[in-house]
């Protein structure tokens, strides 16, 4: 892995694209999250063979897949190796990926997206789960997704690069990310442009104000992201043991 390889905004990959690095980022009292200890993305669904060797060769040995079940069905990930644990967590009980049923769960309850992110981190058992997963995960690379890599990945990795010490503004730059990464996809790129196209460009818009609304609700209502993952019924060590995976 060559130096400039170890800060990857935007994983080179062929077959998905907004898989990037939680490293780098500094943390309060000094120091940075470590580089190839957790990765964010999208759908896995597409990647060539060149990509998952690419993945593996990167240290990745575990997967979280955080999709419904129903999309894991339509779109299955690709292995990346026969040595790299697999888990799917769902963090919401609907198939994120079905545009038009997306659009009608969130018109007949009248749902915003801030009230979906509090959906999600009140699923205090898959947020439990998830943080089962990877404390036992193997030593390497944790890879965790959703479909685009933007809001079940993006409450998940703001737990995360919360808990290791990073501050709130880095938590949105890395957030507001997605957009940028997935208008390399040409399908999302003319779903973008389509100017009939409105509820899709509200929903993809990875606007920093709804992650900071999470980020204040964890705060606020929670006193923070430890005090959060005990009221998920987190174990202490199981947190300790997240912790020192994005640290140590």
């Amino acid at each position: 892995m060559e130096p400039h390889e170890q800060c990857w905004v935007r994983l080179p990959l062929d077959g998905a694209f907004n898989v990037r690095e939680l490293g780098g980022y500094p943390v309060l009292n000094g120091g940075q999250t470590k580089f190839r200890r957790f990765l964010r993305g999208d759908g896995l669904g597409r990647l060539t063979s060149w990509d998952e060797r690419f993945l593996h060769d990167y240290g990745v040995r575990a997967v979280v897949d955080l999709r419904d079940a129903s999309e894991v069905a339509d779109f299955p990930d690709k292995p990346i190796a026969r040595n790299v644990a697999y888990a799917n967590i769902p963090l919401l009980g609907f198939n994120m990926a079905d545009a038009q049923a997306v659009d009608q769960i969130m018109d007949a309850s009248d749902l915003t997206m801030d009230a979906l992110y509090r959906m999600i981190l009140e699923n205090y058992e898959a947020i439990r789960a998830c943080f089962r997963f990877i404390a036992d995960a193997p030593k390497g690379c944790v890879l965790f997704h959703c479909a685009v890599g933007k809001d079940r990945t993006g409450i998940l990795a703001m737990l995360l690069l919360s808990l290791a010490g990073v501050d709130k503004w880095d938590i949105v730059a890395d957030y507001i990310q997605t957009r940028p990464n997935l208008m390399r996809d040409e399908v999302f790129a003319l779903d973008w442009l389509d100017a009939q196209n409105q509820p899709f460009r509200e929903g993809m818009e990875s606007s920093p104000d709804v992650i900071e609304h999470a980020y204040d609700l964890v705060e606020l209502e929670h006193g923070g992201v430890e005090s959060y993952l005990l009221e998920c019924g987190v174990p202490d060590e199981d947190v300790a043991c997240v912790r020192r995976r994005l640290l140590a």
